[in-house]
């Protein structure tokens, strides 16, 4: 199994900023999809090490990434506060482990998200 399979199955293919699922269908006929982010990243010298990587679905990933999110909505979709959700993503993402759990924990509670 690779390292990001691997971070997928220990994450129980749940995204860890705002806990969508791999295959949770919305109203609107979108399915999510799952992905392994590396938080440094491979043009930096990031590793596909399981400590360097963490799950999001595409929608949150694709805040983190730029160029996805316009692969996936085009320009106009762009929130005029993005660079700030940005900013807040990047924030969460490069914290300690203990520290993102302990925020992970905090936002899924207030809004009632559930560990898979």
């Amino acid at each position: 199994m690779s390292t990001i399979a691997r971070r997928k199955q220990t994450d129980n293919y749940q995204c860890q900023i705002c806990g969508d699922w791999q295959g949770k269908k919305y109203d609107i006929g979108v399915i999510t999809e799952i992905q392994a982010h590396h938080i440094c990243p491979k043009s930096e010298s990031g590793k596909d090490a399981i400590e360097n990587l963490i799950t999001l679905c595409d929608f949150c990933h694709a805040v983190v990434h730029p160029q996805r999110w316009r692969e996936y909505f085009g320009n106009k979709g762009i929130p005029e506060n993005m660079e700030w959700i940005r900013k807040e993503f990047n924030e969460y993402i490069e914290s300690d482990i203990e520290k993102r759990e302990r925020t992970k924990r905090l936002i899924w509670d207030q809004f009632g998200i559930k560990p898979r």
